[in-house]
């Protein structure tokens, strides 16, 4: 029984093996979207299911709970697997109780999640996560402003274009959805158009138009273009704050260098 328990540990700690089960799972997944024609595969999907429990298990006898949830590939991986397991229930119960609880069987999707882990293989994923949340740092503030002037734009144009374009400005959500495709500058025409399709008058018309036209420009070009700009700009110091440092070390060097040489020649 040791035999195989270590046997199976060193399986299942093996990451590259653990990589094999989740591609395997994600095609699994991937090819049951087709429908019934892939219906025999539900008992792969649950065999899957089954297997990263077991990793689950080998993971928390080998290091202990509280040193395996430190780590937080750890930590999300222990949720997804947590979660899909849910969707045994129509493996080991009927009908009745699988359509009861029908929503559940979604939740099984998530396993595709668990590719997220093949990201772990990239070189220098830290330095780059590192300069994601700086960046995301930097800009909280112009982010959360351009948030506000979306917010504020959408209400605005809820009020005036709710009765003539419902489909898009019906109420605030759908509002706030619509004027951040224009922000995005999609449907930034579309929109406008059926708003002045329902208009009369030509000067009701140009109104619509510079009012939109004023939306994709302070918002979609200058508002997206600075966020952008400054989201490239915050992470590319990160990298030019290293080379700055490696810069300095290296002039320090040389001129360590120099004295020494300026010593011997006196």
């Amino acid at each position: 029984m040791n035999k195989l328990w270590r046997a199976l540990s060193r399986l299942f700690l093996n990451d590259i093996f653990i990589l094999i089960i989740v591609i395997l799972n994600c095609i699994v997944i991937f090819l049951q979207c087709y429908g019934d024609q892939f219906r025999y595969l539900s008992y792969w999907d649950n065999f899957f299911t089954i297997l990263f429990m077991i990793e689950a298990t080998i993971k928390i006898s080998s290091s202990g709970f509280r040193e395996y949830w430190k780590d937080r590939w750890n930590r999300c991986d222990y949720i997804i697997t947590v979660v899909s397991a849910l969707s045994l229930g129509q493996f080991f119960y009927n009908n009745t109780f699988t359509e009861a609880i029908g929503f559940i069987t979604v939740l099984r999707s998530l396993r595709a999640l668990k590719l997220i882990r093949i990201l772990k293989f990239i070189p220098n994923l830290s330095s780059f996560v590192k300069s994601i949340q700086l960046a995301v740092k930097t800009t909280s503030i112009i982010m959360l402003a351009f948030f506000i002037l979306i917010f504020i734009v959408s209400i605005i144009t809820c009020t005036l274009f709710r009765n003539v374009a419902p489909e898009y400005f019906a109420n605030p959500l759908d509002s706030l959805y619509n004027t951040f495709r224009i922000f995005t500058v999609e449907g930034w025409y579309e929109i406008p158009d059926t708003i002045v399709a329902g208009s009369a008058g030509m000067v009701g018309k140009l109104l619509v138009r510079l009012y939109f036209s004023a939306i994709l420009f302070f918002g979609g070009i200058i508002g997206m273009g600075l966020i952008t700009s400054l989201l490239v700009d915050a992470m590319a110091s990160d990298n030019n704050d290293e080379v700055l440092k490696k810069m300095k070390s290296l002039e320090e060097k040389l001129d360590e260098l120099n004295r020494k040489l300026d010593g011997k020649e006196k």
